[in-house]
Protein backbone atom coordinates (compact mmCIF):
# COMPACT_ATOMS: atom_id res chain seq x y z
CA UNK A 1 0.00 0.00 0.00
CA UNK A 2 1.38 3.26 -1.09
CA UNK A 3 1.41 6.13 1.39
CA UNK A 4 -0.64 9.11 1.02
CA UNK A 5 1.53 12.15 -0.20
CA UNK A 6 3.71 9.93 -2.46
CA UNK A 7 4.06 9.78 -6.00
CA UNK A 8 4.40 6.62 -7.88
CA UNK A 9 6.89 5.70 -10.28
CA UNK A 10 5.07 5.06 -13.64
CA UNK A 11 6.10 1.38 -14.76
CA UNK A 12 7.94 3.10 -17.87
CA UNK A 13 10.07 5.52 -16.13
CA UNK A 14 11.54 2.61 -13.56
CA UNK A 15 14.97 1.84 -13.80
CA UNK A 16 14.82 -1.59 -14.21
CA UNK A 17 12.42 -1.43 -17.23
CA UNK A 18 14.41 1.40 -18.38
CA UNK A 19 17.65 -0.87 -18.56
CA UNK A 20 15.94 -3.53 -20.18
CA UNK A 21 14.58 -1.50 -22.94
CA UNK A 22 18.15 -0.04 -23.59
CA UNK A 23 19.35 -3.60 -23.29
CA UNK A 24 16.41 -4.63 -25.51
CA UNK A 25 17.29 -2.00 -28.17
CA UNK A 26 21.20 -2.36 -28.28
CA UNK A 27 20.02 -6.30 -29.08
CA UNK A 28 18.32 -5.19 -31.38
CA UNK A 29 20.80 -2.52 -33.17
CA UNK A 30 23.52 -5.67 -32.53
CA UNK A 31 21.06 -8.34 -34.82
CA UNK A 32 20.39 -5.74 -37.48
CA UNK A 33 24.40 -4.77 -37.84
CA UNK A 34 24.70 -8.73 -38.50
CA UNK A 35 21.85 -9.13 -40.52
CA UNK A 36 22.00 -5.79 -42.51
CA UNK A 37 25.04 -6.37 -44.74
CA UNK A 38 24.28 -10.31 -45.52
CA UNK A 39 21.05 -9.31 -46.38
CA UNK A 40 22.39 -6.53 -48.94
CA UNK A 41 25.16 -8.92 -50.12
CA UNK A 42 22.62 -11.47 -50.91
CA UNK A 43 19.84 -9.29 -52.66
CA UNK A 44 22.93 -8.16 -54.85
CA UNK A 45 23.99 -11.18 -55.69
CA UNK A 46 20.89 -12.39 -56.54
CA UNK A 47 20.40 -9.26 -58.90
CA UNK A 48 20.23 -10.50 -62.55
CA UNK A 49 21.98 -13.66 -61.56
CA UNK A 50 21.21 -15.02 -64.85
CA UNK A 51 21.36 -11.82 -66.78
CA UNK A 52 25.67 -12.79 -67.70
CA UNK A 53 26.00 -15.48 -69.37
CA UNK A 54 28.06 -18.43 -68.66
CA UNK A 55 31.46 -17.33 -69.82
CA UNK A 56 34.60 -19.61 -70.78
CA UNK A 57 35.91 -20.31 -67.24
CA UNK A 58 32.20 -21.00 -65.94
CA UNK A 59 31.62 -23.21 -69.27
CA UNK A 60 34.59 -25.20 -67.92
CA UNK A 61 32.55 -25.76 -64.44
CA UNK A 62 28.99 -26.52 -66.42
CA UNK A 63 31.67 -29.06 -68.66
CA UNK A 64 32.91 -30.72 -66.36
CA UNK A 65 30.36 -31.22 -63.68
CA UNK A 66 28.31 -33.15 -66.83
CA UNK A 67 31.65 -35.92 -66.81
CA UNK A 68 31.56 -39.34 -64.89
CA UNK A 69 33.99 -39.30 -61.76
CA UNK A 70 35.84 -41.36 -64.02
CA UNK A 71 35.76 -39.18 -66.77
CA UNK A 72 36.64 -35.99 -64.31
CA UNK A 73 39.57 -37.78 -63.33
CA UNK A 74 40.96 -38.81 -66.10
CA UNK A 75 40.64 -35.30 -66.97
CA UNK A 76 42.53 -33.98 -63.46
CA UNK A 77 45.14 -35.94 -64.45
CA UNK A 78 45.72 -34.20 -67.95
CA UNK A 79 44.57 -30.57 -66.88
CA UNK A 80 42.90 -28.27 -64.36
CA UNK A 81 44.38 -30.43 -61.96
CA UNK A 82 44.30 -27.61 -59.03
CA UNK A 83 40.35 -26.82 -59.68
CA UNK A 84 39.65 -30.67 -59.02
CA UNK A 85 38.36 -30.32 -55.64
CA UNK A 86 36.30 -27.31 -56.65
CA UNK A 87 34.85 -29.27 -59.92
CA UNK A 88 34.18 -32.68 -57.56
CA UNK A 89 32.26 -30.65 -55.44
CA UNK A 90 29.90 -28.93 -58.02
CA UNK A 91 29.37 -32.46 -59.61
CA UNK A 92 27.92 -33.67 -56.25
CA UNK A 93 26.19 -30.34 -55.94
CA UNK A 94 25.01 -30.68 -59.61
CA UNK A 95 24.10 -33.76 -58.91
CA UNK A 96 21.06 -32.47 -57.17
CA UNK A 97 20.69 -28.96 -58.22
CA UNK A 98 21.11 -28.87 -62.43
CA UNK A 99 23.60 -27.13 -64.21
CA UNK A 100 20.70 -24.13 -64.82
CA UNK A 101 22.85 -20.94 -64.57
CA UNK A 102 21.10 -19.87 -61.61
CA UNK A 103 22.07 -23.69 -60.03
CA UNK A 104 25.60 -22.97 -60.65
CA UNK A 105 25.85 -19.90 -59.80
CA UNK A 106 24.10 -19.70 -56.35
CA UNK A 107 26.87 -21.64 -54.24
CA UNK A 108 28.81 -18.84 -55.03
CA UNK A 109 25.54 -16.05 -54.14
CA UNK A 110 25.82 -18.24 -50.58
CA UNK A 111 29.68 -18.25 -49.80
CA UNK A 112 29.79 -14.67 -50.47
CA UNK A 113 26.27 -14.01 -48.04
CA UNK A 114 28.53 -15.84 -45.45
CA UNK A 115 31.47 -14.10 -46.01
CA UNK A 116 29.63 -10.77 -45.58
CA UNK A 117 29.01 -11.75 -41.75
CA UNK A 118 32.32 -13.06 -41.57
CA UNK A 119 33.76 -9.81 -42.34
CA UNK A 120 31.09 -8.13 -40.33
CA UNK A 121 32.44 -10.11 -37.28
CA UNK A 122 35.88 -8.88 -38.26
CA UNK A 123 34.99 -5.32 -37.84
CA UNK A 124 32.98 -5.62 -34.58
CA UNK A 125 35.91 -7.23 -32.96
CA UNK A 126 38.32 -3.94 -34.30
CA UNK A 127 36.05 -1.45 -33.41
CA UNK A 128 32.38 -2.55 -32.05
CA UNK A 129 29.14 -3.43 -33.46
CA UNK A 130 29.13 0.58 -35.66
CA UNK A 131 32.63 -0.54 -37.28
CA UNK A 132 31.30 -3.93 -37.94
CA UNK A 133 28.65 -2.59 -39.58
CA UNK A 134 30.45 -0.69 -42.24
CA UNK A 135 32.77 -3.14 -42.98
CA UNK A 136 30.01 -5.87 -43.67
CA UNK A 137 28.32 -3.49 -45.69
CA UNK A 138 31.88 -1.79 -47.63
CA UNK A 139 32.32 -5.64 -48.59
CA UNK A 140 29.04 -6.47 -49.80
CA UNK A 141 28.80 -3.29 -52.00
CA UNK A 142 31.76 -3.50 -54.06
CA UNK A 143 31.40 -4.43 -57.31
CA UNK A 144 34.17 -6.95 -57.10
CA UNK A 145 32.30 -9.15 -54.35
CA UNK A 146 28.93 -9.17 -56.67
CA UNK A 147 30.92 -10.26 -59.53
CA UNK A 148 32.27 -13.13 -58.07
CA UNK A 149 28.63 -13.70 -56.26
CA UNK A 150 27.33 -14.56 -59.65
CA UNK A 151 30.76 -16.82 -60.62
CA UNK A 152 30.15 -20.46 -61.15
CA UNK A 153 33.78 -20.95 -59.90
CA UNK A 154 35.72 -20.95 -56.76
CA UNK A 155 36.81 -17.44 -56.12
CA UNK A 156 33.28 -17.04 -53.31
CA UNK A 157 34.31 -19.92 -51.86
CA UNK A 158 38.17 -18.85 -51.71
CA UNK A 159 36.91 -14.82 -50.58
CA UNK A 160 35.13 -17.18 -47.90
CA UNK A 161 37.61 -19.14 -46.76
CA UNK A 162 39.78 -16.21 -46.33
CA UNK A 163 37.58 -14.20 -44.29
CA UNK A 164 37.25 -16.92 -41.70
CA UNK A 165 41.17 -17.78 -41.43
CA UNK A 166 41.78 -14.35 -41.08
CA UNK A 167 39.22 -14.08 -38.31
CA UNK A 168 40.66 -17.11 -36.95
CA UNK A 169 44.44 -15.85 -37.24
CA UNK A 170 43.15 -12.89 -34.81
CA UNK A 171 41.56 -15.06 -32.47
CA UNK A 172 44.54 -17.29 -32.03
CA UNK A 173 47.04 -14.30 -31.22
CA UNK A 174 44.71 -13.98 -28.65
CA UNK A 175 45.01 -17.43 -27.47
CA UNK A 176 46.35 -19.88 -29.63
CA UNK A 177 44.65 -22.65 -27.72
CA UNK A 178 43.70 -25.87 -29.45
CA UNK A 179 40.45 -25.30 -30.63
CA UNK A 180 41.94 -22.54 -32.45
CA UNK A 181 44.68 -23.66 -34.13
CA UNK A 182 42.75 -26.41 -35.48
CA UNK A 183 39.67 -23.93 -36.99
CA UNK A 184 42.70 -21.86 -38.33
CA UNK A 185 44.62 -24.74 -39.75
CA UNK A 186 41.49 -26.16 -41.16
CA UNK A 187 40.09 -22.40 -42.83
CA UNK A 188 43.81 -21.93 -44.34
CA UNK A 189 43.67 -25.83 -45.84
CA UNK A 190 39.85 -24.90 -47.26
CA UNK A 191 41.54 -21.80 -49.59
CA UNK A 192 44.13 -23.87 -50.36
CA UNK A 193 42.44 -27.00 -51.32
CA UNK A 194 40.61 -24.74 -53.66
CA UNK A 195 42.84 -22.37 -55.07
CA UNK A 196 46.40 -23.44 -54.16
CA UNK A 197 47.78 -19.91 -55.57
CA UNK A 198 45.66 -17.74 -53.60
CA UNK A 199 46.60 -20.02 -50.20
CA UNK A 200 49.76 -19.50 -50.42
CA UNK A 201 49.98 -16.07 -51.05
CA UNK A 202 47.38 -15.80 -47.98
CA UNK A 203 49.44 -17.54 -46.21
CA UNK A 204 52.89 -15.38 -46.69
CA UNK A 205 50.46 -12.34 -45.78
CA UNK A 206 49.71 -13.99 -42.20
CA UNK A 207 53.08 -15.14 -41.64
CA UNK A 208 54.30 -11.67 -42.15
CA UNK A 209 51.62 -10.53 -39.71
CA UNK A 210 52.78 -13.34 -36.94
CA UNK A 211 56.02 -11.93 -37.28
CA UNK A 212 55.64 -8.59 -36.82
CA UNK A 213 53.48 -8.97 -34.12
CA UNK A 214 55.79 -11.70 -32.35
CA UNK A 215 58.80 -8.93 -32.02
CA UNK A 216 57.56 -7.08 -28.96
CA UNK A 217 55.89 -9.83 -27.09
CA UNK A 218 59.11 -12.03 -26.34
CA UNK A 219 58.74 -15.22 -24.68
CA UNK A 220 55.01 -15.62 -25.39
CA UNK A 221 55.18 -14.31 -28.68
CA UNK A 222 57.58 -16.58 -29.58
CA UNK A 223 55.16 -19.76 -28.67
CA UNK A 224 52.20 -18.38 -30.31
CA UNK A 225 54.37 -17.94 -32.93
CA UNK A 226 55.57 -21.97 -33.36
CA UNK A 227 52.01 -22.95 -32.91
CA UNK A 228 51.01 -20.70 -35.72
CA UNK A 229 53.98 -22.45 -37.89
CA UNK A 230 52.75 -26.19 -36.64
CA UNK A 231 48.94 -24.84 -37.76
CA UNK A 232 49.84 -23.39 -40.96
CA UNK A 233 52.11 -26.01 -41.73
CA UNK A 234 49.21 -28.49 -41.46
CA UNK A 235 47.06 -26.32 -43.22
CA UNK A 236 49.65 -25.84 -46.72
CA UNK A 237 49.73 -29.40 -46.90
CA UNK A 238 45.98 -29.52 -49.48
CA UNK A 239 48.04 -26.39 -51.24
CA UNK A 240 51.50 -28.02 -51.70
CA UNK A 241 49.91 -31.01 -52.80
CA UNK A 242 47.67 -29.47 -55.31
CA UNK A 243 50.51 -27.24 -57.00
CA UNK A 244 53.10 -30.24 -56.99
CA UNK A 245 50.17 -32.20 -59.01
CA UNK A 246 49.59 -29.53 -61.30
CA UNK A 247 52.95 -28.33 -61.72
CA UNK A 248 53.64 -29.88 -65.25
CA UNK A 249 49.91 -27.68 -66.33
CA UNK A 250 51.38 -24.76 -67.36
CA UNK A 251 49.24 -23.95 -69.93
CA UNK A 252 46.45 -22.25 -68.14
CA UNK A 253 48.63 -19.61 -66.98
CA UNK A 254 50.78 -19.65 -69.96
CA UNK A 255 48.64 -16.74 -71.69
CA UNK A 256 49.55 -14.39 -68.92
CA UNK A 257 51.47 -11.11 -70.01
CA UNK A 258 54.33 -10.04 -67.52
CA UNK A 259 53.27 -6.94 -65.22
CA UNK A 260 54.66 -3.53 -66.43
CA UNK A 261 53.41 0.22 -65.63
CA UNK A 262 50.08 -0.63 -67.23
CA UNK A 263 49.13 -3.53 -65.39
CA UNK A 264 50.32 -1.37 -62.24
CA UNK A 265 47.93 1.71 -63.12
CA UNK A 266 45.11 -1.21 -64.03
CA UNK A 267 45.36 -2.86 -60.92
CA UNK A 268 42.52 -1.24 -59.45
CA UNK A 269 39.99 -1.69 -61.96
CA UNK A 270 41.45 -5.25 -62.05
CA UNK A 271 40.98 -6.25 -58.88
CA UNK A 272 37.69 -4.22 -57.57
CA UNK A 273 36.20 -3.75 -61.43
CA UNK A 274 35.96 -0.27 -60.75
CA UNK A 275 38.69 1.95 -60.44
CA UNK A 276 37.00 4.83 -58.42
CA UNK A 277 35.62 2.22 -56.13
CA UNK A 278 39.45 0.35 -55.79
CA UNK A 279 41.10 3.70 -55.57
CA UNK A 280 38.91 4.66 -52.36
CA UNK A 281 38.91 1.05 -50.33
CA UNK A 282 43.07 0.77 -51.33
CA UNK A 283 43.60 4.62 -49.43
CA UNK A 284 40.95 4.04 -46.14
CA UNK A 285 42.59 0.76 -45.82
CA UNK A 286 46.05 2.35 -45.43
CA UNK A 287 44.60 4.63 -43.23
CA UNK A 288 42.71 2.52 -41.05
CA UNK A 289 45.72 0.78 -40.18
CA UNK A 290 47.03 0.49 -36.58
CA UNK A 291 49.58 -0.66 -34.43
CA UNK A 292 47.47 -3.30 -32.46
CA UNK A 293 47.72 -7.15 -32.89
CA UNK A 294 44.12 -7.59 -34.98
CA UNK A 295 45.12 -4.29 -37.45
CA UNK A 296 48.76 -5.92 -38.16
CA UNK A 297 46.75 -9.15 -38.82
CA UNK A 298 44.44 -7.37 -41.27
CA UNK A 299 47.48 -5.26 -42.90
CA UNK A 300 49.54 -8.10 -43.67
CA UNK A 301 46.50 -10.31 -45.27
CA UNK A 302 45.10 -6.99 -47.30
CA UNK A 303 48.39 -6.35 -48.65
CA UNK A 304 51.43 -8.57 -48.42
CA UNK A 305 49.34 -10.60 -50.89
CA UNK A 306 48.97 -8.20 -53.39
CA UNK A 307 52.45 -7.30 -53.33
CA UNK A 308 54.19 -10.47 -53.80
CA UNK A 309 51.72 -11.40 -56.73
CA UNK A 310 52.75 -8.03 -58.37
CA UNK A 311 56.78 -8.70 -57.57
CA UNK A 312 56.10 -12.19 -58.66
CA UNK A 313 54.30 -11.25 -61.81
CA UNK A 314 57.19 -9.16 -63.53
CA UNK A 315 59.21 -12.27 -63.96
CA UNK A 316 56.69 -15.43 -64.38
CA UNK A 317 53.07 -15.31 -66.05
CA UNK A 318 51.27 -15.40 -62.27
CA UNK A 319 49.28 -11.70 -62.47
CA UNK A 320 45.78 -12.07 -62.43
CA UNK A 321 43.88 -10.09 -60.33
CA UNK A 322 41.38 -12.88 -59.31
CA UNK A 323 44.66 -14.80 -57.94
CA UNK A 324 44.64 -12.23 -54.97
CA UNK A 325 40.84 -11.87 -53.90
CA UNK A 326 41.68 -13.27 -50.21
CA UNK A 327 42.71 -10.15 -49.61
CA UNK A 328 39.29 -8.62 -50.21
CA UNK A 329 37.70 -9.39 -46.53
CA UNK A 330 41.13 -7.71 -44.93
CA UNK A 331 40.77 -4.53 -47.35
CA UNK A 332 37.26 -3.97 -46.47
CA UNK A 333 37.71 -4.17 -42.17
CA UNK A 334 40.37 -1.91 -42.42
CA UNK A 335 38.31 0.61 -44.73
CA UNK A 336 35.87 0.30 -42.34
CA UNK A 337 38.15 1.28 -39.05
CA UNK A 338 39.28 4.31 -41.02
CA UNK A 339 35.84 5.54 -42.03
CA UNK A 340 35.01 4.49 -38.04
CA UNK A 341 37.79 6.97 -36.96
CA UNK A 342 36.36 10.44 -39.18
CA UNK A 343 32.44 10.57 -37.47
CA UNK A 344 29.64 9.37 -38.74
CA UNK A 345 28.90 11.81 -40.86
CA UNK A 346 32.16 11.64 -42.68
CA UNK A 347 31.76 8.07 -42.49
CA UNK A 348 28.06 8.06 -44.01
CA UNK A 349 29.23 10.67 -46.90
CA UNK A 350 32.21 7.63 -47.75
CA UNK A 351 30.04 5.23 -48.06
CA UNK A 352 27.95 6.98 -49.89
CA UNK A 353 30.22 7.74 -52.16
CA UNK A 354 31.36 4.10 -52.97
CA UNK A 355 27.79 3.16 -53.44
CA UNK A 356 27.82 6.22 -56.42
CA UNK A 357 30.84 5.23 -57.69
CA UNK A 358 30.64 2.03 -57.97
CA UNK A 359 26.86 1.37 -59.45
CA UNK A 360 28.14 1.88 -63.06
CA UNK A 361 30.19 -1.31 -62.68
CA UNK A 362 27.36 -3.02 -61.13
CA UNK A 363 24.53 -2.65 -64.27
CA UNK A 364 28.51 -3.59 -66.73
CA UNK A 365 28.57 -6.78 -64.37
CA UNK A 366 25.09 -7.34 -64.66
CA UNK A 367 24.36 -7.50 -69.00
CA UNK A 368 24.73 -10.16 -71.15
CA UNK A 369 28.87 -9.92 -71.37
CA UNK A 370 28.71 -8.74 -68.24
CA UNK A 371 31.41 -11.92 -67.52
CA UNK A 372 33.46 -11.02 -70.59
CA UNK A 373 31.57 -13.09 -72.95
CA UNK A 374 28.97 -12.81 -74.88
CA UNK A 375 27.89 -16.04 -75.44
CA UNK A 376 24.40 -15.57 -75.59
CA UNK A 377 24.49 -13.99 -79.28
CA UNK A 378 25.29 -17.72 -80.76
CA UNK A 379 21.28 -18.08 -80.88
CA UNK A 380 20.21 -14.80 -82.65
CA UNK A 381 22.81 -15.24 -85.24
CA UNK A 382 23.00 -18.59 -86.58
CA UNK A 383 19.56 -19.66 -85.39
CA UNK A 384 17.66 -17.88 -87.62
CA UNK A 385 20.21 -17.90 -90.43
CA UNK A 386 20.75 -21.53 -90.08
CA UNK A 387 19.69 -23.53 -93.48
CA UNK A 388 19.80 -27.66 -93.75
CA UNK A 389 23.34 -28.26 -94.90
CA UNK A 390 25.21 -25.97 -92.51
CA UNK A 391 27.80 -27.16 -90.57
CA UNK A 392 29.84 -25.77 -87.67
CA UNK A 393 33.40 -25.85 -87.37
CA UNK A 394 36.29 -24.24 -84.24
CA UNK A 395 39.54 -23.10 -84.34
CA UNK A 396 41.95 -25.44 -82.72
CA UNK A 397 43.77 -22.75 -80.70
CA UNK A 398 43.62 -20.35 -78.27
CA UNK A 399 46.28 -18.27 -75.94
CA UNK A 400 43.41 -18.98 -73.19
CA UNK A 401 40.31 -20.34 -73.72
CA UNK A 402 40.04 -22.54 -76.62
CA UNK A 403 37.61 -24.91 -75.14
CA UNK A 404 35.02 -21.71 -74.69
CA UNK A 405 33.33 -21.61 -78.81
CA UNK A 406 32.45 -25.45 -78.70
CA UNK A 407 31.03 -24.86 -75.26
CA UNK A 408 29.00 -22.27 -76.13
CA UNK A 409 27.97 -23.94 -79.51
CA UNK A 410 26.53 -27.04 -77.18
CA UNK A 411 24.94 -24.57 -74.23
CA UNK A 412 23.47 -21.58 -75.98
CA UNK A 413 22.41 -22.72 -79.49
CA UNK A 414 19.80 -24.74 -79.60
CA UNK A 415 18.72 -27.39 -81.96
CA UNK A 416 18.21 -27.10 -85.08
CA UNK A 417 21.74 -26.11 -85.47
CA UNK A 418 24.44 -26.82 -87.47
CA UNK A 419 25.94 -29.93 -87.07
CA UNK A 420 29.35 -30.44 -85.52
CA UNK A 421 30.82 -32.49 -88.33
CA UNK A 422 34.26 -33.08 -87.47
CA UNK A 423 34.26 -33.85 -83.86
CA UNK A 424 35.20 -37.18 -82.94
CA UNK A 425 34.68 -37.02 -79.09
CA UNK A 426 33.43 -34.67 -77.05
CA UNK A 427 35.56 -32.09 -74.91
CA UNK A 428 36.78 -33.54 -71.87
CA UNK A 429 35.70 -36.90 -72.15
CA UNK A 430 39.22 -38.87 -73.20
CA UNK A 431 41.44 -36.90 -70.81
CA UNK A 432 41.89 -33.86 -72.68
CA UNK A 433 40.53 -30.51 -72.48
CA UNK A 434 39.71 -29.89 -76.22
CA UNK A 435 37.42 -32.43 -78.31
CA UNK A 436 39.18 -34.67 -80.77
CA UNK A 437 38.33 -34.47 -84.25
CA UNK A 438 38.87 -36.20 -87.43
CA UNK A 439 42.44 -35.18 -89.36
CA UNK A 440 43.07 -32.80 -91.51
CA UNK A 441 39.02 -31.91 -91.57
CA UNK A 442 38.78 -35.50 -93.63
CA UNK A 443 35.00 -35.78 -92.31
CA UNK A 444 34.36 -32.16 -93.49
CA UNK A 445 32.53 -33.36 -96.50
CA UNK A 446 31.34 -30.63 -99.28
CA UNK A 447 28.48 -28.51 -97.13
CA UNK A 448 27.15 -25.44 -99.02
CA UNK A 449 28.15 -23.11 -96.45
CA UNK A 450 30.20 -23.53 -93.22
CA UNK A 451 29.38 -21.36 -89.77
CA UNK A 452 33.11 -20.98 -87.94
CA UNK A 453 32.44 -20.02 -84.30
CA UNK A 454 35.56 -18.59 -82.41
CA UNK A 455 36.55 -16.42 -79.31
CA UNK A 456 38.49 -13.48 -80.88
CA UNK A 457 37.52 -11.26 -83.67
CA UNK A 458 40.11 -11.99 -86.08
CA UNK A 459 40.81 -10.62 -89.61
CA UNK A 460 41.07 -14.08 -90.58
CA UNK A 461 38.76 -16.75 -88.92
CA UNK A 462 41.11 -19.54 -90.24
CA UNK A 463 44.26 -18.37 -88.31
CA UNK A 464 44.10 -20.81 -85.31
CA UNK A 465 43.17 -23.82 -87.27
CA UNK A 466 45.61 -27.11 -88.38
CA UNK A 467 47.19 -26.19 -91.78
CA UNK A 468 44.83 -29.35 -92.74
CA UNK A 469 41.68 -28.47 -91.98
CA UNK A 470 42.82 -24.41 -92.74
CA UNK A 471 44.22 -25.67 -96.28
CA UNK A 472 40.64 -27.60 -96.46
CA UNK A 473 38.51 -24.65 -95.92
CA UNK A 474 40.11 -21.61 -97.88
CA UNK A 475 40.50 -23.10 -100.89
CA UNK A 476 36.86 -23.94 -101.33
CA UNK A 477 35.03 -21.00 -99.18
CA UNK A 478 34.85 -17.04 -98.95
CA UNK A 479 33.68 -15.63 -96.10
CA UNK A 480 30.05 -14.04 -96.75
CA UNK A 481 29.64 -12.11 -93.16
CA UNK A 482 31.02 -11.54 -90.31
CA UNK A 483 29.90 -10.95 -86.49
CA UNK A 484 31.89 -9.72 -83.64
CA UNK A 485 31.07 -9.61 -80.03
CA UNK A 486 32.90 -9.71 -76.61
CA UNK A 487 35.17 -13.03 -76.57
CA UNK A 488 32.82 -14.31 -79.70
CA UNK A 489 33.16 -14.24 -83.55
CA UNK A 490 31.17 -15.85 -85.63
CA UNK A 491 31.44 -16.15 -89.63
CA UNK A 492 29.85 -17.55 -92.04
CA UNK A 493 31.60 -19.21 -95.71
CA UNK A 494 29.66 -20.02 -98.55
CA UNK A 495 31.18 -23.01 -100.93
CA UNK A 496 32.84 -20.96 -104.04
CA UNK A 497 33.72 -24.46 -106.03
CA UNK A 498 33.64 -27.91 -105.53
CA UNK A 499 36.76 -28.88 -103.32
Amino acid sequence: MRRAGTIATPPALRPADANRKASDTRSGWSVASWLIPALVALVLGLWRLTGPALWADELATWGAVRLSWSQLWRLAGSVDAVLTPYYLLMKAYAAVAGTSTAALRLPSVAAIAVATVVVTALGRRLGGTGTGLLAGLLFAILPVTSRYAQEARSYALVILGAAVAVWCLVRLLEDPSRRRLTGYAAAVGFVGLLHPLNGLLMLAGHAVAVGWWQLPHRGAGWRTARRWVAASGVGVLPALALAVWGAGQTAQVSWIALVNLSALQAFPERLFHSAAVGGLVLVLAVLGVRRAPAYVCLAGAAFVPMALLLLAGTHLHVWVARYVLVVLPALAVLAASALAHVGRSSAVVAFCLAVVLGFPAHVTIRAHAGHSQDSYRIASVIGPRYQPGDVVVFPDSHPSIPWSPRDIYERYLPAPRPPDVLRVAPQRTDGRFLATECPDATCLGTPPRVWIVGADPVADPLRDMTPGKRRRISDGYRVVQRWQYPLLSICLLERTASP
